[in-house]
């Protein structure tokens, strides 16, 4: 089955355009300040002399076109199938037009501001000015908030940044510029997707009836694995072969956000006591983006980082794992995720799989961050379209929560997970036989729509749900999330020297990311394109996951968001688990490799 035809991924909710001072287009936030996102809280003014960096995004030539391209050269039966892009080639797609370049590089030199020309292929003009000035400029009144996080112990504020309710653009400008960064966009830190949560009861599953081949349940493991599941346990489960990976192009990273790292240590006591078959001095190159560091001293080590690279390394057998360190000083989310991906488009030879256990549930956003969501989003597409498969946790609110000062749209996904050219995992737990966990993130976006690789899976599942929560999610062509599943509770990991049991989504998505790395590893070794953008080879082949039936996911879901039930696992793909976990005999077979 092929998706060739081209359906252009689009935002469901935009900033709101308005027509200002004659001459002029004003972009506002809506509420203005009256409704401030969780967390945040206004200080005041700053002073007019303090400095501000913006950047302004320009609009990319042929985003449209792109997306087309990707899905070409990503769906198993097309003649340009694992023909990914160079940065060359993405160039034309992503690359603002000359016009627009000049046209508001031209307005900024006439107001005395000296830009340059950032991002790879130049989509962003960059400058630092006064707060005074960048007012005067945008006719904006630019505002310093702080962040607390609710989730924090410490209950730590750290100043955050500058925003403002509205901004002006000259009107001939507004064909041109895609937004403006810091302006009316709140931009929180992210989460990690990790930790260990309590959640109710799930209901009993409903059944549907099948219309596809779905895979079967996962293979037997040991007893013990019902309460401890370190990578013995996933070997038996999905066939994950013990023996070493060959090809040394063959790269897995790991992306390291905000200040989060891995003690080489750690590591290798980790491989002493759970792969006693590998090396114990198995480590992993670090690359610095933006920055980025990481320390090895004792109490250095984040339970995330820790995670991440001992579940790549300790999975995916001698396979080279790259330590992705971007690099944080108070920047928001978005701007860690655009660092990333920029690595990814303009590296010489960037890793064919990337794992990153990092997102913002959408319940928390705004329709005045989609402008940003779909800026980083586009920035992913890019990545993708040079063979890479993108991996992200999809989330640990479950169902999602009502939203303060939300009407009917109250169940939400998690960002970015929702964008739909990276594949989002879900969380199972219990091996005899595997359930949804009920923490695991799942649903339909509420800002991006639905690919068309997503249509015949999801329209099935909709049609066998009936009425359930109905008036509380977007049922008219979200982005689905998640696309597939791994384990997700009790993951022994060190940590400082520490043993810790962690569970969540970001388990879930190295896991799942070191079978495809194998599977990768098998392709090059016979000569055959690596997986790259995963989505559609995924939905073309349901028959290569085993199908979790069982659990589901109420997650946040409080006892005043009435009639939220969460979502039940169900044959074929669901919001519990998308299609399910890893069968590797199975993937591998599907991506046409020799039997081993």
């Amino acid at each position: 089955m092929a998706w060739l035809k081209s359906t252009a991924i689009t935002l469901i909710s935009l900033l709101p355009l308005h027509a200002s001072a004659e001459g002029s287009v004003l972009r506002s936030r809506e509420n203005n300040f009256d409704v401030i996102p969780p967390g945040f809280t206004l200080l005041g003014k700053p002073s007019g002399e303090a400095t501000i960096s913006i950047r302004i995004a320009l609009k990319a030539a042929n985003n449209e076109g792109l997306q087309s391209k990707l899905y070409e050269i990503s769906t198993p039966g097309s003649a340009s199938y694992g023909q990914y892009l160079t940065p060359d080639q993405i160039k034309p797609y992503a690359a603002p037009s000359s016009n627009s370049v000049t046209a508001v590089t031209s307005w900024l030199q006439s107001q005395n501001v000296s830009a340059i020309s950032t991002g790879p292929f130049g989509e962003y003009l960059s400058f630092s000015i006064p707060v005074s000035k960048a007012n005067d400029l945008l006719s904006a009144e630019y505002t310093n908030f702080t962040y607390s996080s609710s989730s924090s112990s410490s209950q730590a504020i750290q100043t955050w940044g500058l925003y403002t309710s509205s901004y002006s653009i000259p009107a001939n400008l507004s064909e041109h510029i895609s937004l403006i960064h810091p302006s009316t966009a709140f931009a929180p830190p992210m989460n990690r997707n990790s930790r260990t949560v309590v959640y109710p009861k799930a209901g009993s599953p409903s059944r549907r009836a099948a219309s596809l081949k779905f895979g079967t349940r996962a293979n037997t493991a040991p007893a013990s694995c019902e309460t401890l599941v370190p990578p013995s346990c996933l070997q038996s489960l999905y066939g994950i072969p013990r023996t070493p990976a060959t090809q040394s192009s063959n790269v897995l990273g790991v992306s390291a956000l905000q200040s989060n790292w891995a003690l080489e240590s750690d590591l290798e006591l980790f491989l002493t006591e759970n792969r006693p078959d590998m090396s114990p001095n198995t480590t992993f190159s670090v690359v610095s983006v933006a920055n980025g560091t990481n320390p090895q001293e004792t109490g250095d080590a984040s339970f995330e980082a820790s995670l991440d690279i001992q579940y790549t390394v300790g999975i995916a057998t001698n396979v080279p794992t790259e330590f992705i360190a971007v690099g944080y000083s108070g920047i928001d989310f978005f701007t860690s995720l655009t660092d990333l991906a920029e690595y990814l488009i303009t590296a010489d030879e960037p890793p064919q799989v990337v794992t990153t256990s990092y997102g913002i549930a959408e319940g928390f956003l705004t329709p005045s961050d989609a402008g940003l969501m779909e800026q980083v989003c586009n920035s992913l597409m890019q990545a993708t379209s040079r063979g890479i498969s993108l991996l992200v946790s999809s989330g640990d609110d479950g169902a999602g929560a009502c939203t303060a000062g939300a009407t009917n749209l109250t169940l939400f996904t998690a960002f970015p997970s929702a964008c739909p050219y990276v594949t989002a995992v879900g969380s199972v737990t219990k091996v005899s036989p595997e359930v949804a966990s009920n923490f695991s993130g799942g649903g339909f976006s509420n800002y991006f729509s639905r690919p068309s690789y997503q249509d015949t899976a999801v329209s099935s599942y909709l049609s066998s749900i009936g009425s359930a929560n109905e008036g509380l999610y977007n049922s008219s062509g979200g982005r689905a999330v998640p696309d597939v599943a791994a384990q997700g509770e009790n993951i022994p990991i060190i940590s400082n020297g520490q043993h810790v049991l962690e569970a969540g989504t970001s388990a879930s998505s190295p896991i799942f990311a070191s079978v495809i790395s194998l599977i990768d590893d098998k392709l090059i070794a016979e000569g055959k394109p690596v997986l790259g953008f995963l989505n559609p080879f995924i939905y073309s082949n349901p028959q290569a996951f085993f199908d979790i039936v069982d659990g589901s996911t109420p997650g946040l879901v409080p006892a005043d968001c009435p009639g939220a039930e969460g979502w039940s696992a169900l044959e074929g793909w669901d919001p519990a688990t998308g299609f399910g976990t890893p069968n590797f005999d199975a993937l591998a077979a599907a991506a046409g490799l020799r039997e081993n």
